[in-house]
């Protein structure tokens, strides 16, 4: 059998590499200008339009300015992006974190899908959904509770999981072949209830940061609708935008609820 080489990765991509290396080390600090694109294309002996699409890709992330004819200026270091698995999957965070998750399935029933579940699963009124709501733990403390619909063709897969297993989306990625590969985000608060008090092993009217999301497969498929809620102390969120890069909006929208 033939093995398949792997791609190159475009030059572009390099290019940006090196650059976010130089900012990192200083080269080019914070608010200084970098060369001109014409310099830079000769430092890496590529065509204009190659610098241009290096150049556009740390733009975007919010490290460069963006005035077009104009040298470009360093706004800020480069930073690590989270990987796309790490800020969808609480467990797969945590290992990042060097943390141990955990979690324990409180309820675990298969439900008649709401008008709400219809318009974000995209299932039909009164379908069968798998409400499943766990309470999360770092390294034993309990820190999150986890709040979760499945349709239907992904809820008979949750279902047989063992109730502690530590990241659902690992077992359905490896041995399920189902990959979450796109998802929506809503951020809020919340304060803790009575019935969930007990599960938190928090106060009630504890304050809270809710985290709503509806994940998908690559054909755009949704696979879950989760409402996540954390306490105090327990994460945060950093996100950086410009005014050429800003995936941030703010909304009123309260319907998400599980």
């Amino acid at each position: 059998m033939t093995l398949q080489q792997p791609k190159p990765r475009p030059r572009y991509t390099e290019i940006a590499d090196a650059l976010r290396s130089d900012i990192d080390k200083q080269v080019f600090p914070v608010g200084s200008y970098l060369p001109s694109e014409a310099a830079l294309a000769e430092r890496f002996e590529v065509a204009p339009g190659t610098m241009r699409q290096a150049l556009k890709v740390l733009v975007e992330e919010g490290v460069l300015s963006a005035r077009r004819g104009a040298k470009k200026i360093v706004l800020r270091a480069p930073r690590s992006s989270s990987e796309f698995g790490e800020f969808r999957s609480f467990a797969q965070w945590a290992y990042s974190q060097g943390k141990e998750p955990g979690g324990e399935v409180l309820l675990q029933s298969w439900v008649k899908a709401s008008e709400l579940d219809a318009r974000l699963l995209r299932v039909e009124e009164g379908a069968p959904v798998l409400n499943v709501v766990r309470v999360r733990t770092l390294d034993g403390e309990p820190v999150m509770l986890e709040h979760t619909h499945y349709p239907q063709s992904i809820g008979v897969l949750v279902a047989d999981l063992p109730k502690d297993t530590p990241s659902v989306t690992n077992v359905l990625r490896a041995e399920k072949d189902v990959e979450f590969v796109a998802a929506d985000h809503v951020f809020g608060v919340g304060a803790v209830t009575e019935a969930e008090a007990a599960a938190l092993q928090a106060v009630e009217g504890t304050p809270l940061l809710v985290h709503r999301r509806v994940s998908r497969d690559r054909f755009g498929t949704p696979l879950e609708r989760s409402e996540d809620k954390y306490l105090p102390n327990s994460v945060s969120l950093a996100v950086s935008n410009t005014e050429a890069s800003n995936s941030l909006n703010w909304t009123s929208d309260q319907h998400f609820d599980l």
